[in-house]
């Protein structure tokens, strides 16, 4: 019976006794029969599996459960689990979609053109007419619905909405189900009676119960054995003092009981006609859907480097850059890496081409000769020229994809320049850098940067008779100068003139040499190039903003980047660094290792990768001394060498090995003078320490059992040379007396 080993005994379940033997006629042929027929029932019960116990949180407080199953699968955890995943996932993504619907293309927005960086100062965008034109272009087109983007909102929404139907159907179903919580342990809801019931109605409840739940007669219902236990815990509880005493203090009639751990899923996943979908299910996820995933997403990932580009772009141009590389080889090696060959090609690309080719001066003669490395080639030089009006859309939508990975290409060229130490070669990559954001030719002036300049204002700068050639000395102007330079331009294009000198501003490049906690330079030190920039035009909570490229199709940050060159040994950088920061104040160290004794000159490049020439130049000189002309001394805090004198803790346990030893070969020492000072025979004390003694003779030993005195120090300060070839003697002389009472014996 189920619950044989847990609930005690009563009149209505006492079990009858076995039928004897002896007893003849009906009485025990009846009583067979119906053992018989107890036998048969469980061995029907056994062969359709058991009543199993399953479903809801188990509510029978046993400590050997033996049909309880192994995992405890709850319908009512799975219900609250997956009512909590939803909503984790349900809650912002309802803002989203909202946030989205009411505020459109703000989250893209917000990503191109954000207002505040990572310290929380405010981005300073430039003010000219172009530049708020293409903010206001990116924000219109973030915030119409495309065919695309609407039809997206709408999955989205939907899947939405669906997931928001299983929540509140959950919910529903849980409040009209009567599925419950974790119960407590509670005799009287169990049985039904009130807490001040008397033992009659506890005795009566219990019997009630325990028929109509009991295994035998329901069979076909799996709940009905665990039901029957807790009815009969629950009547062990109210009337053992014992189980009383568990279950007040513990909780449970059976005392303390290990934690029971229910698993939030479903009981289907156990029943046994769903086990063949279900190992189907699991095979299919464990075996073919991660596998594919995680094939598919390292097939995607394993061809590109940690800076984005592709590793056979890093390839070309590690084997094509060298040292005499410079801005004019730029388009080239553009057109020619994985990123451009992969831009598709159209049939009409090649006419299209040959109509762009008449407006385009190549000054570099072409070394590859594929159709699509020369397409985009002259796409380059049509944009460095500024041929946008001669390209169709498509051309137009080409060379816009071609530039969107010329950041990162570009960058890449840098670092190989920088890695071989090459400084002419990285200057040369970053000039060809900027002038892809500011569509300038290798041949054109700087002034060409500045909005509604073209190259009669170029030349009007430059023939006037305090010339300006540079951009570098038109920002220098005031407003008075500029307007004196550029007299006959319309007022709206000097307000856009004046709102990019507002927005490049002056930059100031301040650098130092030193080296940390010292006041000399000498050779072997890591020396320290303290660089400071800093923009003029800004405030404190103020940051650079995108720069003014107008013909770039993305937002542009202004970047830095900072060279320590030995001009004396062919410009070979020291130490680079690329500074991303752009606030207005920008510290920036450079560490390199002092290697030349005497006078040191080294000269700080800070180039823009944004603007041509506003290029800072610094120039750098320090004495080193040689090794053996300043000897370092390094101080030492007190403390310091105080723990210095400290034995470590290996130290420490080798010591007392030490000691160990040392105190056995004192105490084997000391047992050897001790044997070597008492009497072999006889038993005569041995005579004081301070006795004089004197080296007893080579003859035979003394047989009326005089001791033989064991040789010390002399009286007296004898010296210790002496005290040790006494000894020696007395050694001698005590092997001697052992040989004579050896021949005496």
């Amino acid at each position: 019976r189920a619950a044989g080993a847990f609930a005690p005994r009563s009149p209505a379940l006492r079990a009858r006794p076995a039928p004897r033997r002896d007893l003849p006629g009906r009485a025990a042929r009846g009583r067979c029969k119906s053992r018989d027929a107890g036998r048969r029932r469980r061995r029907r019960r056994r062969r359709r599996g058991g009543p199993e116990m399953s479903g809801g949180f188990r509510d029978s407080f046993t400590k050997e459960d033996t049909k309880e199953d192994l995992l405890g699968y709850d319908d009512t955890a799975f219900y609250y689990f997956m009512i909590t995943i939803l909503s984790c996932v349900a809650l912002p993504w309802t803002l989203s979609v909202v946030s989205s619907l009411i505020f459109p293309g703000q989250a893209k927005l917000q990503k191109e053109f954000p207002k505040k960086n990572g310290f929380g100062c405010t981005y300073h965008y430039c003010q000219t007419s172009d530049m708020v034109a293409k903010v206001d272009e990116a924000r219109r087109k973030a915030r119409s619905w495309t065919k695309a983007s609407f039809s997206f909102w709408l999955f989205k929404a939907g899947l939405l909405i669906s997931i928001w139907i299983a929540i509140l159907s959950t919910v529903v179903y849980l409040r009209t189900s009567g599925q419950k919580e974790i119960n407590k342990f509670d005799p009287f809801v169990i049985l039904d009676v009130a807490p001040e019931a008397t033992n009659r109605q506890i005795k009566s409840a219990y019997r009630r119960l325990s028929l109509t739940y009991h295994p035998d007669k329901n069979p076909d219902d799996p709940l009905a054995a665990s039901r029957f236990i807790q009815i009969s815990k629950a009547y062990a509880a109210l009337t053992d003092e014992v189980a009383r005493r568990n279950w007040e203090k513990y909780g449970n009639p059976d005392g303390p009981q290990t934690t029971k751990v229910g698993i939030g899923l479903p009981r289907f996943l156990l029943e046994k006609e769903n086990n063949l979908h279900i190992l189907i299910s699991f095979f299919l996820v464990i075996i073919i859907v991660v596998p594919v995933t995680f094939i598919c997403y390292y097939n995607r990932t394993k061809n590109f480097a940690a800076n984005g580009v592709l590793i056979e772009t890093l390839q070309f141009l590690g084997y094509y850059i060298n040292e005499s590389c410079r801005a004019k080889m730029g388009p080239e090696l553009l057109a020619a890496c994985a990123e451009s060959r992969n831009i598709p090609t159209r049939p009409t690309d090649n006419q299209q081409i040959k109509k762009l080719g008449g407006f385009v001066i190549e000054h570099k003669k072409r070394v590859f000769s594929l159709p699509v490395v020369a397409k985009n080639q002259y796409l380059v030089w049509a944009h460095m020229q500024r041929r946008h009006h001669h390209m169709s859309l498509e051309l137009r939508s080409d060379i816009d994809e071609l530039l969107r990975h010329s950041m990162k290409v570009t960058q890449a060229m840098i670092e190989i320049a920088c890695m071989r130490e090459w400084f002419a070669t990285a200057q040369a990559m970053i000039e060809f850098r900027r002038c892809l954001v500011q569509a300038l030719d290798i041949r054109s002036s700087q002034l060409l940067q500045i909005p509604h300049f073209n190259e009669e204002w170029v030349k009007q700068c430059s023939t006037d008779r305090n010339p300006v050639t540079t951009l570098t000395e038109f920002l220098e102007c005031d407003a008075e100068r500029r307007k004196a330079l550029l007299y006959g331009m319309s007022a709206d294009k000097f307000a856009d003139v004046d709102a990019f000198c507002a927005h490049v501003g002056q930059v100031e490049v301040k650098a130092e040499i030193t080296v940390e906690d010292e006041g000399e330079i000498v050779v072997g030190d890591v020396a320290t190039c303290t660089v400071r920039l800093c923009r003029k035009h800004l405030r404190e909570d103020e940051a650079m903003g995108p720069v003014h490229a107008p013909l770039y199709p993305e937002p542009k940050i202004e970047e830095w980047w900072f060279f320590l060159v030995e001009e004396e040994d062919k410009k070979r950088i020291v130490h680079f660094e690329r500074v991303l920061d752009n606030g207005r104040l920008v510290e920036e160290q450079l560490r390199f290792q002092v290697t030349r004794p005497g006078k040191n000159n080294l000269v700080l490049h800070a180039l823009c990768d944004s603007y041509a020439g506003i290029d800072q130049r610094v120039e750098l000189h320090f004495d080193a001394l040689a090794e053996d002309e300043h000897k370092r001394e390094l101080p030492a805090h007190e403390e310091d060498m105080d723990l210095d004198l400290q034995p470590t803790l290996f130290q420490q346990w080798m010591g007392d090995l030490g000691r160990g030893d040392e105190s056995e070969e004192e105490e084997e020492e000391e047992f050897a003078e001790n044997d070597a000072g008492s009497p072999r025979r006889g038993g005569a004390s041995p005579p004081s320490a301070k006795a004089p003694t004197s080296p007893p003779s080579a003859g035979g030993g003394d047989k009326a059992g005089n001791s033989r005195r064991s040789p010390t120090g002399s009286a007296g300060e004898d010296a210790p040379k002496e005290a040790g070839d006494h000894h020696r003697k007395g050694e001698e002389s005590a092997d001697d007396d052992d040989d004579d009472d050896d021949d005496d014996d």
